[in-house]
């Protein structure tokens, strides 16, 4: 199945770009979280010898943050290019309304971020013995852990009614 501009080559080429991308990332975290385990894991904290100090915690940290933003990144640019791609077909695919399912799930994760912070907690907890008392960090906290919590009960519900073939009975009696 070729287009007639040579479709099949560009997904090939960009299977193999990703394939590639994935293996250097997955190589490079094995060697990142196998360093942070293996160097200096043990050593005491110089506060209270209780806790361990690893000394590459600052190396994993910024490793997991540059992580995090080229994921970030990636996210918005392919949801932007493929906003504008679309925007003058039927935003259908197989008789599937990708449009709206993509609109309702970027909506239910505005929602859910909205809701979720400002229901978020701001009690003080107390981390290795000390009272953490910032309140923007707490429910900022708070949300991530209730949005993922939220986003996950969805998806499997939606899985569940998927499987079950519930949609496609309710669709079926439409018709």
């Amino acid at each position: 199945m070729v287009n007639k501009a040579g479709g099949k080559r560009k997904w090939a080429r960009a299977d193999k770009v990703s394939g590639g991308v994935l293996a250097i990332a997955v190589a490079l975290t094995a060697v990142v979280f196998g360093a942070f385990f293996m160097v200096g894991y043990d050593m005491p904290y110089a506060a209270d010898p209780q806790f361990n100090a690893p000394l590459l915690t600052d190396a994993l940290l910024c490793y997991t943050y540059v992580l995090c933003t080229v994921a970030v990144v990636v996210a918005v640019v392919s949801m932007v290019r493929g906003a504008i791609c679309r925007s003058g077909s039927r935003y259908e695919t197989n008789g599937v309304p990708s449009g709206r399912i993509a609109w309702f799930v970027a909506g239910l994760l505005v929602a859910t971020l909205v809701a979720t912070f400002a229901f978020g907690s701001a009690q003080p907890l107390v981390v290795n013995g000390k009272v953490f008392d910032d309140a923007g960090w707490l429910k900022l906290t708070d949300m991530f852990i209730g949005t993922s919590a939220v986003l996950g009960f969805v998806a499997v519900a939606l899985v569940a009614v998927g499987v079950s073939g519930l949609s496609r009975r309710i669709n079926s009696n439409r018709k």
